[in-house]
């Protein structure tokens, strides 16, 4: 009987849940501020992007350095992601923009992906590779 339920607990154990520990380690360029925050929104999917995360997170900017600093945003699984970073300056949680659409606050999207005009750029332009590894990259803000 104390073997079964060894085994059991064994078993058991080794089939919960367990953190994946699967990160991006963005490494943000270009900050001109530390006022502020960052809004780092994770988009898995064309789905939503950019407009409706699937996730985001907020970084103070303690740790800027020479004006560029690193941080590591958790993911639950591997696959494509896309990311948009703004430099949230009022720490309203949104883009501030001016009355013609220009952004007033610093931005980025993964890979550097470009705006079109006053459009944002398309996932596929954006997307990224997270392997069970994680995956390190970096977005240089613009600002207007």
């Amino acid at each position: 009987m104390t073997f079964i339920f060894a085994y059991l607990l064994c078993f058991i154990s080794t089939t919960s849940s367990t953190p994946n520990n699967i990160y991006i380690e963005l490494k943000i360029n270009n900050i001109k501020s530390n006022e502020g925050q960052f809004l780092v929104s994770l988009y898995p999917s064309e789905k939503g992007f950019p407009y409706e995360p699937t996730e985001y997170f907020t970084f103070d900017k303690k740790n800027i350095q020479s004006g560029s600093m690193t941080i590591k945003i958790p993911v639950k699984k591997t696959g494509a992601y896309a990311i948009s970073v703004v430099d949230d300056k009022n720490e309203n949680m949104e883009m501030d923009k001016n009355v013609f659409g220009v952004p007033k606050e610093g931005f980025g999207f993964s890979n550097n992906a470009s705006p079109r005009g006053l459009r944002p750029p398309s996932f596929e332009d954006a997307k990224l590779t997270v392997s069970p590894k994680g995956v390190r990259t970096a977005i240089d803000l613009k600002y207007y």
